[in-house]
């Protein structure tokens, strides 16, 4: 702990690197609706300045004082759209901009979760997809995992409606790195499928998918990508307004949902502050067939969180506290397990933009206590604690000519303990300590980066006839993107990755009761290493955009917990072992224009996705997601809004040994919107239908797929007051 303690005096040496000041420049512009009227109540961002002002009655808008460089501007009006641009700043210039906003066309998405830079997606190396806050309405679940699993790519783990964990690319567990704000969630839903994620996604203001490795910036297990949940808890500029906010109310028939929460953000001057409140409640989910609900499927969550910074001309500095309470039904099985999950989180973060040496730099940290209890019926079985802190650091360095980049450190300790009869893994602690570096050069039509991070960690037990170990690794990546004609581009990267074996997958050895396996693990494991190509044809514009993915992921000594034939106290066993492993595929995204006419507009959306994973000798790794079509009609009509749309999952015949196949099957949503206005504040309504047909269905990903099929039929309804 007194390595991150130390890490900390790092910051303010960062921040007293500036040196000399020099001239800055402005940015004045107009707001206009796509019917050409100007636009008075956008909220107008500078982005990488946390800046945010409100278009006047005349749609105009200015920033002033701002240092020379390229920046990204944001534009968000919520009766006329959205929209987003980019401008260049001179020394003693104003630059002025007209923004067009527009409710018909998607702005190009924001990205922070995928590089140092502020980018658009189409200027980001890897594939991303970006969620807003519209998408994750339409889409929401109470869990990640299953909130996302239908992004390009992305399936879920679901254990049951309390826990699901987004898998990308066939990859998950503690391949896939889920942060919040960019640090990592301190939780234990890495370790065992039946732990769930400690965020709700309805706090969510924007959800980043990376997909592809991104141990550069976020670690060795990031090696199968990044899921960044954005919110505000704790604010990094101050509202337009005095008080903004948003309550939402929902209700749904499969489980008899019921979900009320609320997000209030503030300020004034340097000010500001956030905070927010959920409650949901469900019962056990409905199933087609002959049972009419699954036994021990229901929920219960609440979270709550506050947050305030102190917002500078150039930068700032805030502190937020959260809780995240949980408990949830492990569905299927003779004997009923119940999880009783309960989280606080303290978080710092905070920015400077800065002149001279360093453009700006910015700091995270966060820690966290967790703990959960597994209940077998009436007694505890086994207990879980999970103490956190990880801290992270990065400085921008000023451009020298065509290179640009940054540079950075993290740290991040965990102490992990089981307790009780079927603790299966012995207490443990993980230390980790990292630096890494990202630097980019433009050349007219073609963009480069390149970057290394090397990463240390130390693993040890409390168990003597187990070993401690140490790793470390070098990884590696070069990426280009190239702009052969207007509004296409090609995205080509090449990363080495080095990921580090975790503590459950070395220690691990005992009876787990909520995955009904009896998990060993092998304190003899070595670096896992990967080499991952990413091939990406992006349009962006026009009246058909999209994106093709290609991708091959090589993995020397992948690591892995397969099933045997054994039997161990009457539970299956599963051993972790190393093999040469081979990830590769393709996804599908496009967006086609049909019609569009003054307010209306009709789109086609379809998409597939398909990976293919292999181990040396021919064999298959298990729970691999099966090839995924999909195709969606939206409509939009001034106010109203409606989208149908089905995916297809294909039979997974290729499958592990003493792994079952699994048999397609076919989903098929619709939601129907409509947004009103009341003086100053917004209201939507939404009605959205979920496995319409009310087919019986299998993830196969899942490990309790025989136990519990996914929900059916289900309607609901919701409503958001936005002010």
């Amino acid at each position: 702990m007194h390595r991150i303690r130390a890490f900390a005096l790092i910051i303010p040496f960062v921040l007293t690197a500036a040196l000399f000041g020099q001239s800055t420049g402005s940015i004045s512009g107009t707001v206009f609706s796509s019917r050409g009227a100007v636009v008075g109540d956008a909220t107008v961002t500078l982005v990488e300045l946390r800046r945010a002002v409100k278009s006047a009655a005349d749609g105009t808008f200015r920033f002033d004082n701002i240092r020379p460089g390229h920046y990204h501007i944001s534009v968000e009006s919520p009766r006329e759209g959205s929209a987003t641009g980019d401008v260049e700043v001179t020394a003693g210039q104003t630059r002025t901009m007209e923004i067009m906003v527009d409710r018909l066309v998607h702005a190009e998405e924001i990205v922070v979760s995928a590089s140092p830079e502020t980018r658009v997606a189409s200027e980001v190396y890897q594939p991303v997809n970006v969620m807003d806050e519209e998408d994750i309405a339409r889409r929401i679940q109470p869990t990640l995992g299953e909130t996302l699993k239908q992004e390009p790519g992305v399936d879920a783990t679901y254990f049951g409606p309390g826990s699901s964990r987004p898998i990308i690319r066939g990859l998950g567990a503690d391949r896939i790195r889920i942060l919040q704000e960019g640090i990592g969630t301190g939780d234990a839903s890495n370790v065992s499928p039946d732990h769930a994620v400690s965020i709700d996604p309805a706090s969510a203001e924007q959800i980043e998918i990376v997909r592809g490795p991104a141990t550069l910036l976020y670690g060795s297990n990031a090696v199968g990508g990044v899921v960044n949940v954005i919110d505000q808890r704790i604010p990094s500029r101050v509202p337009a307004s005095l008080i903004t906010g948003n309550v939402d109310l929902r209700a749904s028939s499969v489980a008899g949902e019921r979900t009320g929460s609320f997000n209030l953000l503030g300020g004034q001057d340097r000010f500001a502050w956030h905070a927010g409140y959920l409650r949901r409640e469900t019962d056990d989910y409905a199933v087609p067939g002959p049972v009419d609900e699954l036994p021990n499927s229901s929920l219960s969550t609440d979270s709550a969180s506050l947050g305030a910074s102190w917002v500078a001309t150039r930068g700032f500095v805030g502190l937020g506290v959260s809780a995240y309470n949980s408990n949830y039904g492990i569905p299927g099985g003779d004997e009923p397990v119940r999880i009783d999950l309960e989280q606080t989180r303290i978080d710092l973060k905070g920015a400077m933009n800065l002149s001279g040496l360093f453009r700006d730099v910015r700091f995270r940290a966060g820690k966290s206590g967790y703990e959960h209890v597994e209940l077998e019926g009436s007694e505890v079985g086994t207990r879980f604690l999970n103490d956190a802190v990880e801290a992270r650091i990065e400085a921008a360095h000023r451009d020298f000519g065509p290179l640009r980049g940054s540079f950075g450190v993290q740290v991040s300790q965990n102490d992990f303990e089981a307790m009780g009869e079927e603790a299966y893994i012995p207490p443990n602690e993980t230390m980790t300590r990292a630096a890494f570096v990202f630097e980019e050069l433009t050349f007219g039509a073609a963009d480069l980066q390149f970057g290394a991070r090397w990463e240390d960690q130390d693993a040890s037990t409390s168990a003597a006839e187990l070993p401690d170990r140490h790793f470390s690794g070098l990884s590696g990546s070069i990426g280009a993107i190239l702009h052969p004609i207007e509004n296409y581009t090609i995205a080509v990267s090449l990363a080495r990755a080095v990921r580090l074996p975790t503590a459950t997958e070395l220690y691990a050895h005992g009876p787990h009761a909520a995955t009904r396996q009896f998990e060993i693990g092998n304190p003899m494991l070595d670096e896992e290493t990967s080499l991952g190509l990413d091939i990406s044809l992006r349009k962006t514009a026009g009246r058909f955009n999209g994106q093709i993915n290609l991708f091959n992921n090589e993995f020397e000594g992948y690591i892995f917990e397969s099933p045997t034939p054994d039997i161990e106290e009457d539970l299956p066993v599963f051993r972790f072992r190393q093999s040469d492993a081979r990830f590769r595929g393709i996804e599908i995204d496009t967006h086609v224009e049909l019609w569009h006419r003054d307010t209306r507009h009709i789109e086609l959306e379809a998409g597939a996705d398909y990976v293919r994973a292999t181990v040396a000798g021919g064999g298959n790794l298990p729970r691999i997601t099966p090839m995924r079509l999909r195709a969606g009609l939206r409509y939009e009509a001034g106010p109203f809004s409606a989208m149908a749309e089905a995916q297809r999952y294909a039979n997974q015949d290729d499958v592990a040994t003493f792994e079952q196949p699994t048999e397609g099957y076919t989903l098929v949503n619709a939601t129907v919107g409509y947004r009103f206005f009341m003086k100053s504040t917004i209201h939507d309504v939404m009605l959205r239908g979920t496995n319409l047909t009310n087919e019986l269905a299998r993830s196969h990903v899942s490990a309790l797929k025989d136990l519990a099929p996914l929900p059916g039929r289900d309607i609901g309804v919701s409503y958001r007051l936005t002010f």
